[in-house]
């Protein structure tokens, strides 16, 4: 008898299986040593099996990002919608960011700091998947308008904001001996002194 149809959605759930077994591997080994027969391998399936899902390693990564990615957009979209003000919000998204990326070391890891050889080169573009970055970039500039911190570029407050948490979660992602303390701590501290450097003179914070 032939084989029954999946259904679109059984394809979706077994992809972000295929997916959470391709993040631990690459975790593991590096994009480089991941492999669709290690891959398959890991999830007792033929690699004739695996392709009926993902027909190449390059998709299989985009998705990889592609979703968490998605998962980034609504850590920042539930603290959009409870903080209170747009300093506020900057510094719970900035805490959602630390908290997305230590709470699974292998995803960060995959979708920023391994080299996937141009594979979601293509996510820098899309409006969609930058969403985090851009609901940053949006409180800071209600922030700015409210003359909370300065009115400089917002692209460039944007791009201080971030990646100096992002510099703290990646040493402590990849750090094996050295401590760095209570991150939660050191975020509120880093915070704190960039909101300072950033006011208005005369602006309380």
């Amino acid at each position: 008898m032939p084989r029954p149809s999946l259904t679109q959605q059984e394809i979706a759930d077994f992809r972000a299986v295929i997916q959470r077994h391709a993040i631990v591997i690459a975790g593991e080994v590096g994009l480089v040593g991941l492999s669709m027969r290690k891959l398959a391998d890991s999830l007792n399936l033929t690699a004739g099996a695996l392709y009926r899902y993902y027909p190449s390693k390059r998709e299989l990564i985009f998705d990889c990002c592609s979703t968490a990615l998605a998962a980034l957009k609504e850590r920042f979209a539930q603290q959009q919608q409870t903080a209170d003000n747009p300093l506020a919000a900057i510094s719970h998204m900035l805490h959602a960011y630390a908290d997305f990326a230590l709470e699974d070391k292998d995803r960060f890891r995959l979708l920023f700091l391994e080299n996937d050889q141009g594979a979601t080169a293509s996510l820098e573009s899309d409006a969609e998947a930058m969403a985090p970055y851009y609901m940053l970039k949006s409180e800071v500039v209600k922030a700015q308008e409210l003359g909370l911190i300065h009115a400089s570029d917002p692209v460039l407050v944007t791009n201080i904001l971030w990646g100096s948490v992002h510099g703290i979660v990646t040493l402590a992602c990849t750090l094996n001996t050295f401590e760095l303390g209570n991150i939660g701590r050191l975020l509120d501290e880093n915070i704190t002194c960039l909101f300072r450097g950033m006011a208005l003179q005369g602006v309380s914070q």
